[in-house]
C-alpha cells in the first residue's frame, strides 16, 4: 500500500486554517465582542427581516445601516453576503428551534453559525488560490509560501475568525473562485463554465459593486493568453449569452430586494455618502499611521516588488498588476471615508488579496527555481513582516491599538508594547466630517475661557492660579458624576441635516491616571430624555505627558440628522467617580452638512 505525503500547500492551508479555527473558538464563539454589530447588522439585516420578522422595507429605522424612505426602509448594503450566509443561517434557524434557543437571529446557534461561515468561506478561497495557482504553473513551494502569508501575514484572519459578520472573507472567497474559474474557461470554453463565470462574477459584484473591477484582473490572470481569451470569448454569441444570463440572474436578487423595500428595482441606499474623486487620500491609505496599507500589511511590499520583478519576464502581467494596484487604490481612497470607519489595518483589501499576491507566487516560483539566494532571501522577509503584523493583530484585539483613531504619536506610544500598563490607553475621537460635497455651514463657533457668562455649557468654575486664560477654570472632581456639558437646543440648528461638532480646549491634570477612566459622551436627545444617537469615547488620546501640566486636546464628532425635537450634547462622564481634571478655554464649533 502506498502512502501519499501531504504536498507543502495542503500543509499550509492545514495551517492556516488550524489557527483561523483557534482564534475562532477562542474569540467568536467563547469570548471577544459580539460578531453582529456595525456594518455586520446591515448585511445580516437582510436574513432577520426576511426569515425572521419579515418586516423587509418596514424594519425599525437604524442609523448603522437603514435609510426612512417615503416608500419603505432601504438597506444600504448589498446582499451577497445575506446570499452566502443563507445555508448557515437556515441550519441555525432550525437548530434553533430544536434545541430551545431564542430563535431570534441573535442568539447562540446564530452566531456561532456566522463564525463557521467564515472559516468555510475562508477555507475555499485558500483552496481557489491554490487550485488558480496550480493551473497558472507555479511551484508548489511558492504556492505554500503565498497560503502562509494571507493566512499569518494579512488583516484575513481578523474577518474570518474574529469579525466574520463583515463583508470581506465573502469577497475573498468570491474573488479567489472568480480567479479560478477564468483560468478553467480560458482552457475550455463550454456554456456550464461560462454559467459558472457569470454566476461567480455576480456574486463579486452583489457582495460589493465596485468590486466589478476585478475584470481588469484577467490579464493578471492569464498573462499574454488575456486578449486571444476575450476574442474568443466575445466571438462566440452563445458565450456571451450564457455568461450574461447567469451573471443577471445573480445580480437581479439586489433589485428583487429592493423591489421589497421601496418598491423600485433600483434604489441608492448609500445617501449622504460618496467620493471626492478630486482629492483622493493616497498618501492616508497607503503609508499613513491610521489605517495605511503597507504600514499595517507590510508583506504587500512584496507583493509590489513582484509586480516590478515581473516587468523583465512577463510584461503583460506585471503592467496589468500595476494597473490593477492603481485604478483600486485611487476609488479606495476617494471614499469620503477613506479610511472606512473602525477596523484593523486596510480591511478594504482584503477583498483584492486574490489579485494582488499572483505577482508574489511567480516571483517566488521563478526564484525558487533559478535564484535560490533570492528564494531564501524573499521568504526570510516575508516571515519577517507575517512576525510583525501577528504581532499587530494581538495588539488590536487586546485593547493596545485605537480601533479607528491611530496617528504618529499612537502608533509610537504602542509599538511592538505587550504589556498592561499600555492598554486601555487609547482614546479621543477625530473622525472626518459627513460626506459633503457642497461642504459644510457653519452654525456657531463659541470659546469659553471660563470667565464671565456662557450661553451653551453646564459648568461647575474654580478660582485656580496658572489657569491658561484667566483666574478661573473648569472643574471635574470625584464628587462629580459628570464633568462640563455642552448643549445645543433643537431649535439652534436644523432638522433632518448631519452635523459635525469640533471642539478643542487646555486640560490640566495633577496626576497621569486622574483621566484614565473619563469618557466624553456625544448624544441627541429630546426633552423626554429619548436617545437617538450615543455614542462614548475615552477623554484620554494618550496618557498626559506629565503631572501638573496643561495640555492641548481636539475632537471631531460626526451627528447624524435629527428630527427636529432632539438636542445636541457633549459631555464629559466620570463613569467610576475616580477622575480630577481642569478645563480653559473651552472652543466649540457645530457645522452641517449643506443640502445637496
Amino acid at each position: 500500500m502506498s502512502h501519499h505525503r501531504p504536498t507543502p500547500s495542503t500543509l499550509a492551508i492545514a495551517a492556516v486554517m488550524a489557527f483561523f479555527a483557534l482564534i475562532t473558538w477562542r474569540w467568536s464563539w467563547n469570548q471577544g465582542p459580539p460578531i453582529i454589530r456595525s456594518d455586520a447588522e446591515g448585511y445580516y439585516g437582510y436574513l432577520r427581516a426576511v426569515f425572521i420578522n419579515h418586516d423587509l422595507g418596514n424594519e425599525r429605522l437604524n442609523s448603522t445601516y437603514l435609510h426612512g424612505t417615503p416608500d419603505g426602509t432601504l438597506n444600504k448594503y448589498f446582499a451577497g453576503e445575506a446570499v452566502m450566509l443563507t445555508p448557515f443561517f437556515l441550519a441555525a434557524h432550525g437548530w434553533a428551534h430544536l434545541s430551545g434557543d431564542v430563535p431570534d437571529g441573535l442568539s447562540t446557534p446564530y452566531l456561532r453559525a456566522i463564525g463557521l461561515a467564515g472559516l468555510v468561506y475562508a477555507l475555499l478561497g485558500l483552496l481557489a488560490i491554490r487550485a488558480f495557482l496550480r493551473r497558472s504553473g507555479i511551484a508548489e513551494a511558492a504556492i505554500a509560501a503565498v497560503l502562509l502569508v494571507i493566512g499569518f501575514g494579512t488583516q484575513l484572519v481578523q474577518y474570518a475568525s474574529i469579525q466574520p459578520g463583515w463583508s470581506h472573507v465573502y469577497s475573498f472567497c468570491a474573488v479567489s473562485v472568480f480567479l479560478l474559474v477564468t483560468e478553467r474557461l480560458s482552457r475550455s470554453m463550454s456554456i456550464r463554465r461560462c454559467v459558472f463565470w457569470g454566476l461567480s462574477l455576480g456574486l463579486v459584484v452583489l457582495l460589493r459593486p465596485v468590486n466589478g473591477l476585478v475584470v481588469l484582473a484577467l490579464p493578471v490572470a492569464l498573462g499574454t493568453g488575456a486578449w486571444p481569451f476575450l476574442r474568443t470569448f466575445f466571438g462566440r454569441r452563445w458565450a456571451v449569452t450564457a455568461a450574461a444570463i447567469a451573471f443577471g440572474g445573480v445580480v437581479l436578487i439586489q433589485s428583487a430586494l429592493w423591489y421589497a423595500q421601496v418598491g423600485h428595482f433600483i434604489a441608492y441606499g448609500y445617501k449622504g455618502e460618496g467620493f471626492h474623486w478630486d482629492r483622493p487620500a493616497l498618501f492616508q491609505v497607503l503609508i499613513g499611521f491610521r489605517r495605511g496599507l503597507f504600514l499595517w500589511t507590510p508583506v504587500l511590499l512584496f507583493a509590489v516588488l513582484g509586480a516590478i520583478v515581473l516587468l523583465r519576464r512577463d510584461r503583460v502581467r506585471a503592467v496589468a498588476s500595476l494597473v490593477y494596484w492603481v485604478v483600486n487604490t485611487y476609488i479606495i481612497a476617494s471614499w469620503w471615508i477613506w479610511y472606512y470607519g473602525s477596523g484593523w489595518g486596510a480591511r478594504v483589501y482584503i477583498d483584492h488579496y486574490p489579485v494582488l499576491f499572483v505577482p508574489l507566487a511567480h516571483m517566488l516560483s521563478y526564484w525558487h527555481g533559478t535564484h535560490r539566494r533570492m528564494w531564501r532571501a524573499t521568504t526570510i522577509g516575508l516571515a519577517a513582516t507575517c512576525l510583525f503584523t501577528m504581532a499587530q493583530f494581538y495588539q488590536y484585539n487586546h485593547n493596545l491599538l485605537d480601533v479607528e483613531g491611530m496617528d504618529a504619536r499612537k502608533y509610537a506610544y504602542a509599538f511592538l508594547r505587550f504589556d498592561d500598563a499600555h492598554r486601555d490607553r487609547l482614546g479621543g475621537m477625530y473622525r472626518v466630517p459627513p460626506y459633503h460635497p457642497d461642504g459644510l455651514d457653519t452654525l456657531m463657533h463659541e470659546k469659553w475661557d471660563a470667565e464671565g457668562s456662557w450661553t451653551h455649557w453646564d459648568a461647575r468654575r474654580i478660582r485656580m492660579s496658572g489657569a491658561p486664560s484667566a483666574t478661573h477654570a473648569v472643574a471635574c472632581d470625584l464628587v462629580d458624576a459628570f464633568g462640563p456639558s455642552f448643549t445645543l437646543e433643537a431649535h439652534e440648528f436644523p432638522a433632518g441635516r448631519e452635523l459635525y461638532l469640533a471642539i478643542g480646549f487646555e486640560r490640566y491634570v495633577e496626576h497621569v491616571d486622574d483621566t484614565r477612566d473619563v469618557l466624553c459622551v456625544a448624544v441627541t436627545e429630546d426633552s423626554a430624555g429619548t436617545q437617538s444617537f450615543y455614542s462614548s469615547f475615552r477623554m484620554e488620546p494618550l496618557p498626559p505627558s506629565g503631572e501638573h501640566v496643561w495640555e492641548h486636546l481636539e475632537y471631531r464628532v460626526p451627528y447624524p440628522a435629527t428630527h427636529g425635537t432632539e438636542d445636541l450634547k457633549f459631555y464629559f462622564w466620570n463613569q467610576k467617580s475616580n477622575g480630577r481634571f481642569r478645563l480653559d478655554d473651552l472652543d466649540v464649533t457645530v457645522m452641517a452638512v449643506r443640502e445637496y
